[in-house]
């Protein structure tokens, strides 16, 4: 439901703004003008360095619209509760016709001219961003995704009749390297079929769903080993190139005192 006053209907009533840190977002405000009038329009804010409103003013023809974009500049620190005391106004005055949005000033807006003018307050939320897609497929398609094609699993090549006699046991998808990678591990997932079943036989999705679940666990747990390593194996590089540098400096000055030492037995054997 649109905010509205007696010149503009501003939809929606209230901007939100999907709070993610390090990041510019964005709101559309509608402005419907309803009236037979042209109508400008200019939009404020309580907190201007936080937000850009573009166009902030204009001219929105009789029974037409036009489109605000207010976009809220990237923020550092995420507010308490994600609570927002920001507040917009939208200002509208009646107009002569041909007017165009240079030809606004801030006169126009002034209740003691008696001008016809409407005002519209909007207050700002914060919500929370909609979730990423899952990583994990549904399980009405996630068979697809998991499972070899059955052409693709046929031990040396044997024809889809042997299958339907029941006389082929069908490898998991790590003996025959499919490109899911090691799904499914250390028994076969498919059995045989008989003449009167169907050629394809799957798990249950629940022990499907067991089996990823493990699977993204173990490679979250290598993952964080991987980094972990790496973050030792800096500091290792960092602690030898310390060592490698001290290692010169002590090397430059041996070999400057060396230097001295000969200049004196060379300047006493000249003397002599």
């Amino acid at each position: 439901m649109a905010a509205s006053c007696d010149l503009l209907d501003v939809d929606p009533p209230e901007l939100q703004f999907p709070f993610v840190l390090d990041k510019q977002i964005s709101c559309p405000l509608r402005l419907a003008n309803r009236t037979d009038h042209t109508v400008a329009f200019k939009v404020k804010t309580t907190n201007p360095r936080k937000y850009c409103v573009r166009p902030n003013n204009g001219v929105v023809p009789p029974r037409s619209s036009c489109t605000v974009v207010v976009t809220m500049q990237a923020q550092k620190v995420v507010p308490p509760d994600l609570q927002c005391k920001d507040k917009f106004l939208v200002q509208s005055v009646v107009v002569s016709d041909g007017l165009s949005a240079k030809d606004i000033t801030s006169q126009m807006f002034m209740k003691e001219g008696g001008n016809v003018m409407g005002e519209v307050k909007l207050k700002v939320a914060y919500v929370m961003p909609p979730e990423p897609p899952s990583e994990i497929a549904e399980e009405h398609d996630g068979l697809e995704k998991v499972l070899v094609p059955m052409q693709r699993i046929v031990d040396n090549g044997r024809s889809t009749s042997e299958l339907s006699s029941g006389s082929v046991s069908l490898r998991s998808a790590e003996e025959v390297r499919s490109p899911v990678g090691r799904i499914v591990k250390s028994e076969e997932f498919l059995k045989a079929a008989g003449p009167a079943t169907a050629t394809k036989t799957y798990a249950g999705p629940g022990e499907q769903s067991h089996q990823l679940s493990a699977i993204i666990a173990k490679l979250t747990e290598e993952k964080n080993s991987a980094l972990e390593q790496n973050r030792k194996l800096q500091v290792e590089l960092e602690l030898v190139r310390c060592e490698a540098r001290k290692q010169q400096g002590a090397f430059s000055l041996v070999l400057l005192l060396a230097f001295g030492l000969l200049g004196i037995v060379l300047g006493y054997i000249i003397k002599k």
